[in-house]
């Protein structure tokens, strides 16, 4: 995934009543140093903290008294170059990464998040249990990851860095948004004086997930419409011109990564319309059974080289080799483009690399090998270098396998957070289920669903704990809050972000902005390692700041001309007031 709003996700409290959390049966025994992420290149400090705040008691078997140790962690944080609290007009803000798993370090931070960094005070840091916060291995100390403990830490991170002061903002993206959601609810304005809560996911909302594989298919079709030349009956590609009144930034220096710029075989004039809608209905097809036979295409990509040994998915997959699952998982996150919206290079790339990619797999012909003579390709012109810029696709959606995510993060903390979709997909629930309920589907027998309860063996179980949906509305503040959403972002497609403005925010303190086109990852031209911020990077990460500053007063936040300007220049659409939003959202508990 593309930089930091490391996203590119997920919450629930855990009633412990001195209960000790039991591992599912099954070969495995814990989490390995790698499977809680690793470090990565920020150097910062640590905190000594309990396991569990001060009002909860700990499991029979946690002899805290006798060996204090087994009861205490480490929480890894960093603070920004040029941090320094004696300097008053610098903002204390901190970030919540999402995922749930992302890490932040060095490399990982977005080119809003370094903008700030060098007017104020930016506090990151490794969410307990993960990277440089590690937490016994041991399947039992899962019970010790939960959204509200982590609300804690915060707050004692809070006492420790910022010396009595509050947070000036908490940004937050995606799960971020669970954790910021949850400490404005308990500690108010008197410990936070706004949020930025980007991506902000919802996922009490029952069709969710379908919204969601149908903006899927639709932003493949946007990406295979939009990223074509015009009036060229034989598809010529000498030149990538008719890219220029398409790509906002095409005639600017480009930010990308690996040196990959746009060129002319960035070009989907050969695909046919009948043969695009034949692509998409098989992709559409096809989401539903890798989300109820293997969870996602995050998991199988995750875990290919096991899933080799599976004869169901060998049998219903496995002529599709990993690249295409990683586009598949990338086109979920990098939203497509729309009229009037920034198209950027980078992200233009990264689209057409996983558009062509499940373009060719779904293209039954293209399986003998590629040709510009049959297939996928077939009937193009002869200047036209297809096959070397599916192969370049192949390499660059590989490249990105792999990273410094937390698998224990993104496995604890989304089932037990409410957030991961696939736990409730694969065992057919809706609403609330038990630690109970999650046993008995790890134990169940059969081929069918093995994968899934592969993946739920990995989790240590409290029996009696309840787990659901993620519902913000069950902890609606008073805190002014900006939410960010891209109007492409299959991840909380289904109106959450709609439905957390209404039901988790006070009116008058809430504004919903929506960027056109861009998905989870809300890149607004996020810079790569070594370039320099864009001017749409500069823009967003002023109004970041121009939020901050005004929270108090949401509506001159606004209704401020120089607001107006800079969402004018982003194609931002302020949803605030939008009389849509209840006629296409209403209600859905």
């Amino acid at each position: 995934m593309k930089n930091l709003i490391l996203s590119g996700i997920c919450c629930l409290f855990i009633l412990l009543g001195g209960q000790a959390a039991s591992a599912a049966q099954g070969s495995n025994t814990g989490w390995t140093a790698k499977e809680m992420g690793e470090r990565g290149d920020a150097k910062g400090a640590s905190l000594q903290l309990p396991l569990l705040p001060p009002d909860k008691t700990y499991p029979a078997n946690f002899h805290c008294s006798e060996k204090p140790t087994s009861c205490q962690f480490h929480l890894a944080y960093f603070l920004a170059d040029g941090f320094d609290l004696s300097k008053k007009q610098r903002l204390n803000i901190l970030f919540i990464p999402g995922g749930p798993g992302a890490i932040v370090d060095t490399g990982s931070r977005t080119a809003a998040l370094q903008l700030l960094e060098k007017k104020h005070n930016v506090v990151y840091f490794h969410p307990r249990g993960m990277a440089g916060s590690p937490i016994d291995g041991s399947k039992e100390y899962d019970q010790f990851l939960r959204a509200d403990y982590v609300v804690e830490d915060i707050e004692r991170l809070r006492q420790a860095v910022l010396k009595g002061r509050s947070w000036d903002a908490i940004y937050a993206h995606s799960w971020g948004t669970v954790i910021a959601q949850r400490y404005a609810a308990k500690y108010g304005k008197s410990k936070v004086a706004s949020l930025i809560l980007s991506g902000p996911v919802d996922r009490h909302r029952t069709d969710t997930q379908d919204a969601r594989s149908r903006m899927i298919v639709d932003n493949l079709k946007a990406i295979f419409n939009y990223y074509r030349s015009r009036g060229t009956a034989n598809c010529q590609c000498a030149s990538g011109a008719f890219l220029k009144s398409l790509v906002t930034d095409y005639g600017q220096p480009q930010i990308t990564i690996m040196d990959t710029h746009l060129g002319p075989s960035d070009n989907f004039c050969f695909l046919k319309a009948e043969a695009a809608d034949k692509i998409a209905r098989q992709l559409e097809k096809i989401l539903p059974q890798i989300d109820e036979n293997y969870g996602s295409a995050e998991f199988i990509v995750d875990n290919y080289a096991q899933l080799k040994d599976d004869r169901g998915f060998q049998a219903a997959f496995g002529k599709f080799p990993i690249e295409f699952f990683a586009a598949v998982r990338y086109l979920e996150m990098a939203g497509a483009p729309e009229k009037d919206s920034l198209v950027f290079a980078a992200d233009s790339r990264d689209r057409i690399n996983a558009a062509l990619v499940i373009a060719y797999y779904l293209t039954p012909e293209s399986s003998s090998g590629c040709s510009l003579k049959s297939g996928l390709f077939g009937g193009t012109a002869g200047d036209c270098e297809y096959c070397e810029r599916f192969k370049a696709a192949k390499e660059e959606l590989l490249a990105r396998l792999g990273g410094r995510e937390s698998r224990r993060g993104a496995y604890v903390f989304g089932v037990y957070d409410g957030v991961a979709r696939w736990i409730s997909v694969m065992m057919g629930t809706k609403g609330c289920f038990s630690g109970k309920d999650l046993e008995k589907f790890a134990n169940q027998t059969g081929a069918a669903k093995k994968f899934g309860r592969d993946q739920v063996r990995k989790i240590g179980i409290v029996e009696n704990e309840k787990i659901c949906p993620w519902n913000p509305g069950e902890y609606r503040h008073e805190v002014p809050t900006l939410l960010i959403k891209g109007s492409r972002d299959t991840v909380v497609a289904g109106c959450q972000a709609e439905d957390f403005m209404i039901n988790g925010l006070k009116d008058g303190s809430r504004v919903l902005l929506e960027f056109r086109g861009l998905g989870h990852d809300v890149s607004v031209a996020n810079l790569y390692e070594g370039s320099d911020p864009s001017n749409w990077s500069k823009v967003f990460a002023s109004l970041l700041e121009d939020f901050i500053t005004m929270s108090a007063k949401p509506a001159q936040f606004r209704s401020d001309a120089n607001v107006k300007a800079k969402l004018e220049k982003l194609k931002v659409r302020d949803r605030t007031r939008d009389p849509n939003i209840a006629a296409q959202c209403g209600r859905n508990s």
